[in-house]
């Protein structure tokens, strides 16, 4: 796909608090002064998706974003930022940019509203369940803050107030700074400070792996917290250092809070992603939100920021799948595959009588002599599982395993093997659609066999990065070599069905970190009955390292020693 990267431009002659805010983490237009953009193809290959940048004035706006919409791109991801009193594009951009009736994939206008509301946020938070500080009558600390700005603007050491007495002069400190800002007053958490990426995955919503900031042991409580300065020069020097949450109940109930603060933000449903920032009382262990961020600091240069460390040890398929999951995220939200699906379903629904005739071919022979020999026993999730040879194997082989089928085809899911070996009832759906709402701790084993020709290479993507995801053993699968007149063709009979050649996308995700490839076969699939010639491909079979001993979203455990269950593994 072609991607518009939409960049918030600064004005020539930025204010000085736009520029202190900003010139670690932007560029601008000419290139000078400031820090590398938000640029997916630093890990993105060219032969997945291509991307430019296309920067929004705030003068201009309106021009710009119509230039840029009049280009054509497939997608277009927003990297928007400004608040109410930055004096480049963000809000009004993004609402304009809504109104254009493009694909944008993230930054939606209604959640950087939320953002830059932090009142509005904490009062949302409290009707719907969420722990946000409270500002306690004659309770100190308290930490006082801009409630319209972001990036810790204006925090730092005096933020923290002992008395209100340091209250009434911190508010009129800020003010001074900016005499309309919103302010914010709240009992300070004394605990570590953590974050998680939000990321919307189909209609689900869910947290990447969280991170804590560990501070200097001789840093006093009141000191313990993100300042500007310590958030672009300490973390960054490696002063205050980052690692993984990995120690239960804390890391799940980090990423709970931080889904629901995802909801109430208005995120879900179209905002793609976001960070959020949250305290862990050292007290109680209560997990607090402080706010959602709606642009993340992700697609950066390797190591620059947390978000990006977290994301390359952790997510399968790393950055580059991290960016297909925002497209068929969106795909699925439009709706954009349905008529596909439909063609595809009425297609096998038609196969199905004869379609075990096909038990014969190379494809299932090697499922029944090769694939049996690795360990199948437990849950297993078998994604397009037709008429369910992959269960008859598995029981003829011996394994003791509960399989749960999921197709998109009635009529094949209502064969005889299914109902014999498959836990009833089968499961009728797009796999991508299973497979983005699955829960975690459920299947040991997850595979697909002759079903990822039928998923565009962004969802197949997508789905691979799940599956890794929530598989606790295994994942196996193979990939199909199709010709392009057999696509063509497929299209035609299917009455609008589509395949893709998803061999290379394949081989580009690599081994996620936490698992070993135990199997690449090349190997003849089938003769196929309706498109004439051999089809050839590829199988694959993929095992958890130490697997039944943790399972974070990419299988990183901790080891014993460090504070809070975290290992030197667990370093960023």
């Amino acid at each position: 796909m072609r991607i518009c990267i939409v960049q918030t431009a600064f004005e020539g002659h930025p204010s000085e608090k736009a520029s202190h805010t900003w010139r670690y983490l932007c560029l601008r237009t000419d290139n000078s002064q400031y820090d590398p953009l938000c640029d997916p193809s630093r890990y993105v290959s060219p032969e997945a998706h291509t991307f430019e940048h296309r920067f929004v004035h705030k003068a201009t706006l309106k021009q710009d974003i119509d230039a840029m919409c009049e280009e054509k791109f497939d997608m277009y991801l927003s990297c928007l930022w400004g608040g109410p009193w930055d004096n480049v594009a963000g809000i009004d951009a993004a609402e304009y940019l809504d109104t254009k009736g493009v694909t944008v994939l993230t930054n939606t206008s209604s959640a950087m509203r939320m953002h830059y509301s932090k009142n509005d946020f904490y009062a949302r938070g409290r009707t719907m369940g969420l722990n946000v500080p409270g500002n306690t009558p004659s309770h100190y600390p308290k930490i006082v803050k801009f409630g319209d700005a972001m990036s810790s603007l204006a925090l730092d050491y005096e933020s923290i107030c002992d008395s209100e007495d340091a209250v009434t002069k911190r508010v009129a400190y800020l003010k001074t700074q900016e005499p309309d800002a919103e302010i914010v007053v709240q009992d300070y958490i004394s605990g570590p400070e953590v974050n998680a990426v939000v990321i919307e995955m189909g209609t689900n919503i869910v947290a990447l792996e969280p991170a804590e900031y560990v501070f200097p042991s001789n840093t006093p409580s009141e000191k313990a917290f993100l300042t500007f300065d310590n958030k672009f020069h300490k973390v960054g020097s490696g002063e205050i250092r980052t690692r993984l949450v990995t120690d239960e109940p804390r890391r799940t109930n980090i990423q709970k809070a931080a889904c629901l603060a995802f909801k109430v933000a208005g995120m879900g449903n179209g905002g793609g992603w976001g960070r959020t920032d949250m305290r862990v009382d050292s007290r109680t262990g209560k997990v607090y939100a402080l706010e959602v961020n709606h642009f993340p600091t992700v697609f950066y240069p390797g190591g620059m920021y947390t978000s990006d460390k977290v994301i390359a040890r952790t997510y399968p398929g790393a950055q580059a799948a991290l960016f297909d999951m925002l497209v068929a995220t969106k795909l699925i939200q439009m709706k954009a595959i349905d008529k596909s699906h439909e063609g595809v379903a009425g297609f096998f629904d038609t196969f199905s009588p004869t379609y075990n005739n096909m038990w014969g071919a190379e494809t299932f022979s090697f499922i029944r002599e090769e694939m049996m020999r690795f360990d199948w026993s437990g849950s297993v999730l078998d994604l397009a599982c037709g008429t369910g040879w992959l269960g008859k194997c598995i029981r003829e082989a011996g394994h003791s395993a509960r399989v749960t089928g999921v197709d998109i085809s009635p009529k094949m899911a209502a064969s005889e093997a299914c109902r014999e070996y498959y836990e009833r009832p089968v499961v009728i759906e797009p796999m991508e659609s299973n497979i983005m709402s699955a829960e975690p701790n459920v299947y040991e084993h997850i595979c697909c066999f002759n079903g990822f020709q039928f998923l565009e290479p962004s969802t197949f993507t997508a789905v691979l990065s799940r599956m890794f995801m929530l598989a606790e053993k295994s994942v196996s699968f193979e990939t199909d070599d199709l010709p392009q007149e057999h696509l063509d063709l497929f299209k035609e009979r299917s009455g609008g069905g589509l395949m893709y050649n998803n061999m290379e996308t394949g081989r580009r995700f690599g081994t996620p970190m936490g698992w070993r490839k135990v199997l690449e076969r090349p190997s003849k699939l089938f003769h196929s009955p309706h498109f004439g010639g051999d089809v050839h491909g590829c199988f694959f079979r993929f095992e958890r390292v130490g697997a039944g001993h943790g399972n974070g979203v990419n299988g990183v455990n901790g080891t014993n020693g460090e504070a809070n269950g975290a290992g030197t593994r667990d370093w960023l």
